[in-house]
């Protein structure tokens, strides 16, 4: 098994919205297993299209608000 690390984030209403749904139709037993398989997914296909990530300019003109 992979070592985890606890995190907490803030999520928008919209996106807990969209993971209670996958969550249902997913064989992930929490949400934050569920979470965890996607950020990790969407990294490596992010990282893979664009191996210099630059985090700080993805968020760059992002509103906190959503």
């Amino acid at each position: 098994m992979a070592t985890t690390t606890q995190a907490h984030f803030r999520l928008r209403n919209t996106t807990m919205d969209k993971l209670r749904a996958a969550l249902d139709t997913s064989a992930h037993r929490s949400m934050a297993a569920l979470a965890d398989d996607i950020l990790d997914q969407a990294l490596d296909k992010m990282l893979a299209e664009k191996p210099a990530f630059d985090a700080a300019g993805a968020l760059r003109g992002i509103r906190r608000d959503g």
